[in-house]
This record gives C-alpha cells, structure tokens and sequence, in this order.
C-alpha cells in the first residue's frame, strides 16, 4: 500500500523533529507508524514551489512564520484547484476564537494549539487523511465512470452508424433478395448490438447501487469478434476499407 505523503510546514526544524517523532509512533506500545512519509519545508515559498515534489495528502502548517506566514500560504495552496482537496491542519499557539476563526476562514480544515500534544495530533492526522484518502475513492470511481460512459456512447454512434448506412442503400440501390436479406441481417444485429450496450448502461446503475450479480459464463472470441467485424462492415465499405480477422487454426 503506498505510503500517504504528509507536508510539515515550519521554519522551526526543531517542531518538525518533535512532530516527526510523535507520528512515528503506532496505535499500539512500541509500535512504529510505517503508514506516513514526512516532507519538510522551512518556509511558505518553499513549500508552494515543493508540492508537486511532495505531492501531499495532508499538510501541517505553522501559523507564525517570517515571510509569507501560514494564513496566506494557506489561503494560497486552497486557491489552486490542484490542491484545494489537500487537507490543511493549522499548527498554532494562538488560542483566541477570533484567531482559530481566522485560520479556518483562510481554508484551514483543522487545528491543532501548540504545545502539540501526540495523541491529539495522531488523532487529527488519521481523521484528515482518512477524509482525503475517502475523497480519492470518490475522485477515482467518478473517473471510471465517466471513461466507461465515454465508451459505451462512443460504441452506440457505431451501430447507429451501420443502420443509417444500411437503410440508406436499401433505399437507394436496387439489391437481390439474397443482398437485401445480407443487409437486413446486418442491421438487425446492429439493433441487436445497441440493445446490449443500453443495457450494459443499465447493468452499471445496479453495479453502483449494489444490486448487481454477477453471472460468469464462456464466450467464444471467434464468434464475438466476427460480430463486431460485421457491425463494422458497412462503415468500411463506404470508406472503401477491408476488413481482415484471423485465427490461430483451432481458436474457438
């Protein structure tokens, strides 16, 4: 399992050792954490140039620094679309509402007051990178849904293709019966196809609701590959294109 990569922002290398050491420690006694990989910056500008180095999961940032303090560098890494996602908890000995309101405003999603307290910090930085790591799954399963949406409409254009081709020369040619009857059966596997990719769509909303079960059963390739050749051939022809499938001697 890949390592969540957690940014330490302080100008304080001291903070980052103490830090460092605490989440080094596992839920259990005596146990080290291996579930982190801890990156330091020493200032806000180098930490803004260092994050698609570091690529963070989660990032602890010191509020009082010299230079570009926390709240901006805050403010700034939630202004970038890249990494509005990355969880932000706020390193702080401020402990006035105003100043904890302050940091949470600027983009913060968390904080924690110093002295740090190992439990504490422990505790937000599992929540938050936990959050993160849900997001991810989100992000991730979006993803694959929008690729398959992506495939399954451009496979439906390909035999909506093939009945309009095909129509269209039945109306405009004059064709024997034995050519008609070729050309009838074409397009009928193409209906045929559409409706297996409609209800491929419809297999998908039940897999995502959990209500999907899967039924594994043997599909020769031969047989499926020369239907897809065939839904197929009528777009090859107008474009004055072969079409040329081969077996190994024996392939079912």
């Amino acid at each position: 399992m890949k390592k969540q990569s957690v940014l330490i922002i302080d100008d304080e290398p001291d903070n980052f050792d103490v830090i460092e050491t605490f989440l080094s420690v596992g839920s259990n006694p005596g146990e080290e954490n291996q579930t982190h990989e801890l990156h330091y910056a020493a200032s806000g500008k180098e930490a803004l140039s260092s994050l698609d180095v570091y690529n963070p999961d989660l990032i602890l940032l010191d509020v009082m620094m010299p230079g570009v303090d926390g709240i901006e560098v805050c403010r700034q890494i939630k202004a970038m679309s890249k990494w509005q996602a990355v969880p932000i908890i706020m390193v702080t000995a401020l402990n006035s509402k105003s100043d904890l309101a302050y940091c949470l405003s600027a983009g913060a999603d968390d904080f924690i007051s110093k002295p740090i307290n190992g439990f504490e910090l422990r505790a937000r930085t599992q929540s938050m990178l936990r959050i993160k790591h849900q997001y991810d799954d989100l992000q991730n399963l979006l993803k694959s849904r929008e690729d398959m949406v992506k495939m399954i409409v451009h496979d439906l254009r390909n035999p909506l293709q093939n009945i309009s081709i095909g129509l269209e020369l039945l109306g405009s040619i004059e064709y024997s019966r034995e050519k008609q009857k070729q050309k009838l059966s074409q397009i009928y596997s193409s209906v045929k196809n559409l409706q297996e990719l409609i209800s491929d769509l419809l297999k998908m909303s039940l897999i995502e609701v959990g209500k999907f079960d899967l039924n594994p059963k043997k599909v020769y390739l031969s047989g499926l590959l020369r239907a897809t050749i065939s839904n197929f051939e009528a777009i090859a022809n107008q474009r004055e294109q072969s079409l040329i499938m081969q077996f190994s001697e024996g392939s079912q």
